[in-house]
């Protein structure tokens, strides 16, 4: 996906938010070297490759090794707490149904996220995504492929909205009445904003899950793991019968490959706009 102007000024309220906790003259070293580097920068090089680079900045002129730490502990307390709910949820539905249903449900927690904003309702968000139709929905497809698959890769997004995702496989498991060969769940090799970690992923007890192994992607820090354009997830890709990615991170920086289903919420006007829908929407969408 190709870098807007709308970016940009993304880009410099996420170093605002990232440093709130900051005193003043600290915050505006970082986020005057933010607007640099964002000056300078090729701005035909991807969002998701610009933002690693953006909270490299951020890191290494603040010293906090993971600004973020904090945020991410609580969204998956937050997200842990909601559990008996969510499950309520499902129990409520028929059997045929509580895939779809689980499959809404973790796109509903993608609004925790705090790239595009800060705000949010996690709550109401699960109602109102649990009462809309999905914008795109390639539900059919999807089920058909958790159903025939061997061997599902998983590219996770935000901490907190990996309880959502961890609800969602145990349902893939619960439909196809046996496990998959191999869950490959790819997380983030190290901190940038609040995109899951390996840490967080066993906070949630993604590491129970059965046959599960954990790949990870670089958060643009150097020789810290492959990039998500790189050939070494192309083959990742390639090896795997079923392939989910969830948020818009991983849309921009996937988007160009195909045999993928996009799970996520369009929480801005770019994102909308590359998927044709409405700010809001919730999509499942099959590039193939």
């Amino acid at each position: 996906m190709k870098l807007h102007l709308d970016c940009i000024v993304c880009f410099q309220k996420q170093a605002l938010f990232a440093t709130k906790d900051l005193d003043e003259s600290l915050r505006a070293k970082i986020l005057k070297k933010v607007m640099l580097f964002l000056c300078n920068a090729d701005w035909e090089t991807s969002p998701d490759e610009l933002a690693n680079e953006v909270h490299f900045i951020i890191r290494e002129v603040s010293g906090l090794s993971d600004p973020y730490k904090e945020v991410k502990e609580r969204s998956n307390r937050i997200a842990l707490e909601m559990c008996p709910e969510l499950k309520e949820i499902l129990d409520r539905e028929k059997f045929e149904n509580r895939l779809y249903t689980a499959a809404k449900l973790a796109i509903a927690g993608n609004i925790i996220d705090f790239g595009p904003s800060n705000e949010f309702d996690l709550k109401n968000t699960v109602n109102e995504v649990m009462n809309k139709d999905l914008a795109i929905d390639n539900f059919d497809s999807l089920k058909k492929k958790i159903v025939s698959s061997e061997r599902l890769l998983y590219f996770a997004d935000n901490a907190g909205e990996i309880v959502f995702d961890r609800i969602f496989i145990e349902e893939m498991l619960r439909t196809r009445d046996r496990p998959f060969k191999q869950i490959s769940f790819v997380v983030k090799s190290g901190p940038i904003i609040n995109d899951t970690m390996l840490e967080d992923a066993c906070n949630v007890g993604i590491d129970k899950l059965p046959n599960v192994k954990f790949l990870e992607i670089s958060n643009g820090e150097k020789n810290s793991a492959p990039s998500r354009r790189s050939d070494e997830v192309r083959r990742y890709i390639n090896e795997h019968d079923i392939v989910i990615s969830k948020g818009q991170g991983n849309f921009e920086g996937l988007s160009e490959f195909h045999n993928i289903f996009f799970m996520l919420m369009a929480k801005c006007n770019i994102i909308a706009k590359e998927l044709g829908v409405d700010i809001g929407s919730s999509v499942i969408k099959y590039k193939k």
